[in-house]
């Protein structure tokens, strides 16, 4: 090394250690360019795959569009046809790289719709540096992607003019939300529910609204987003258990003169005297002293239905809970006893949401009290305390952004509700947060996202799209245009790809020349010129010989005088 300190050099080492860093990240934009040629290349693996499914979905589509079948005969075709769909669907939601989904449509979301970003330059100049990786939705059944199969089974609600407007400003008549980051109309209390019908049984609206089939409320806060929403409702849908207070508690209580604790989570809500369940009692501490505990309301003339809406009131007031619940009265009448349904407030799974009563304090060893019960909601069967749930967590509606123009000609965002349509019957419904009244909750509607600013724009007997099946003759001459302009559309992604990929070798070749080069520039500051050092070794080397050679012939001579003399 020729520089070894910055006393040796001190220009020298501040422009060498500048290469260094250029060279060292120009080496990880060359494996981050790998990176994306072989997420390309996964991607392009799958289309290949659905490739074949499109083919043959084209063929059956012209085997049925023959007059040579019956009905009958067709179902059977439109049967193995929907199965290609389902398989490009599955395909297409499945294919990920280092967990991104890559043919599902989410890539184009990305970075206000421009896509991927692959990153390989040493810093952020967008003509330098970067370029996006945008892939298209290869879905077969999606309204955003290939259009094909799905058999008109896809219940889609989306904003219409009502919500709009109301997301009009003064002088202004632009619709929807200008960015997805958006927080206009956003306040901490409003609401976006919708109930799913998921096991077929219901076949009146109202019905959808209840915790059974109530699959999220989403409660915003004024620093939400849109986005924010729709990452709500895609996690998934709210975990969630019922809880049932018979009338035999009042009277268990009122004997004892005890407390009763029911525990969701890490949360215990007391009736009676939180003092004595947290320890400070004379006969306390019968709650698990890691649960963060609350005092519900309670009064002279406790019914179970005052109890329900009690403790529903507690959680909802509490806002450091994970939950809220609501009441659904076990009839009409009210006279049972009422369930409280306790949600998490996140979407998706709650894992190990345990469930829990704990009996009064004169006889804490007791793990639980009979008359309380906690409810899988999705089978409706009881269980007793102590029970872990993992309900929620389904995909019961995705909700997705789109991009529309608005009057003004500005491009805005609103969205759509998708959810399997299961038959006949009402599938989807969005409620306003006004209709089922819960305590502690603000009953603020979102602004373009109540009940009424949404449309369906599909349901079972309504076809987004020709393509959708083959049970007529009529409609699988129309599915082959529907496939033709599928197939284009798949070949066009694939077509990107290709290009991209291509693209993506000559940056990493040229990435590569450049580290080299400035490697070798590098090497010029830090190190020695090894020409220079050698000559000069080997100058010093031929001098040292020659001084040792003289030295020698000066002592021969006095040996010489010696040999005379001897």
């Amino acid at each position: 090394m020729r520089i070894n300190s910055a006393a040796d050099d001190a220009a020298g080492l501040a422009i060498r250690e500048m290469m260094r860093a250029d060279i060292a990240t120009m080496k990880q934009g060359i494996r981050n360019t790998a990176d994306a040629i072989s997420m390309i290349q996964t991607a392009d693996g799958a289309l290949g795959v659905i490739d074949e499914k499109l083919v043959r979905m084209k063929e059956l589509a012209e085997q049925a569009a023959t007059g040579t079948y019956t009905t009958a005969q067709r179902e059977i075709i439109n049967s193995e046809y929907q199965a290609m769909a389902a398989e490009i669907d599955r395909i297409a939601n499945a294919t990920n790289f280092n967990g991104i989904k890559l043919l599902d449509g989410s890539v184009t979301n990305q970075h206000g719709g421009q896509g991927l970003k692959i990153h390989f330059g040493v810093s952020n100049n967008a003509a330098e540096d970067y370029y996006f990786v945008n892939i298209g939705d290869a879905r077969a059944t999606s309204s955003t992607g290939l259009r094909v199969g799905g058999d008109a089974k896809n219940d889609i609600w989306g904003q219409g003019a009502a919500g709009s407007s109301k997301l009009a400003g003064p002088g202004c008549c632009t619709a929807g939300y200008a960015t997805l980051d958006n927080k206009a109309g956003f306040t901490s209390g409003q609401t976006f529910e919708y109930g799913y019908n998921w096991d077929w049984m219901q076949n009146k609206d109202s019905a959808l609204l209840t915790g059974k089939y109530l699959a999220g409320r989403y409660t915003v806060t004024s620093s939400d987003s849109l986005q924010d929403l729709i990452n709500k409702v895609n996690a998934g849908s709210q975990s969630r258990v019922g809880v049932a207070m018979s009338a035999a508690i009042l009277q268990k209580m009122a004997k004892s003169g005890g407390n009763l604790a029911v525990c969701v989570g890490d949360e215990a809500y007391v009736f009676g005297s939180s003092a004595a369940a947290k320890g400070t009692g004379s006969a306390a501490g019968f709650v698990d002293g890691s649960k963060s505990i609350t005092q519900v309301a309670t009064s002279a003339s406790n019914t179970s239905a005052f109890m329900a809406a009690s403790l529903a009131s507690a959680i909802n007031h509490n806002k450091n809970s994970q939950f809220w619940a609501m009441v659904q009265s076990a009839d009409s009448n009210g006279k049972n006893a009422d369930m409280v349904y306790i949600f998490t407030k996140a979407g998706g799974n709650f894992n190990n949401l345990l469930a829990c009563d704990v009996a009064d304090n004169k006889n804490p060893s007791r793990s639980g009290l009979a008359g309380v019960t906690f409810e899988n909601v999705q089978s409706s069967q009881r269980h007793e305390a102590g029970t872990t749930f993992t309900l929620g967590g389904e995909h019961w509606g995705t909700m997705k952004p789109t991009q529309a123009k608005a009057k003004l000609g500005n491009e805005v965002w609103n969205v759509t509700l998708n959810g399997r349509d299961v038959g006949d019957q009402r599938d989807l419904w969005i409620a306003n947060s006004g209709e089922v009244k819960k305590p502690g909750l603000k009953d603020g509607v979102i602004n373009g996202m109540d009940r009424n600013s949404f449309v369906e724009i599909q349901n079972a007997a309504n076809g987004q799209w020709v393509g959708a099946e083959l049970r007529t003759q009529s409609s699988a001459q129309e599915a082959l245009d529907a496939m033709t302009e599928a197939i284009n559309k798949k070949d066009k992604i694939r077509a990107d790809l290709g290009a991209l990929q291509n693209r993506l070798q000559n940056t990493m070749t040229n990435l590569t020349i450049q580290a080299e080069n400035l490697q070798a520039a590098e090497s010029r500051i830090s190190d020695v010129d090894v020409a220079v050092e050698m000559t000069e070794f080997t100058k010093n080397n031929v001098l040292a010989q020659a001084a040792t050679s003289m030295l020698a012939q000066a002592n021969s001579l006095s040996q010489l005088a010696l040999s005379l003399i001897g």
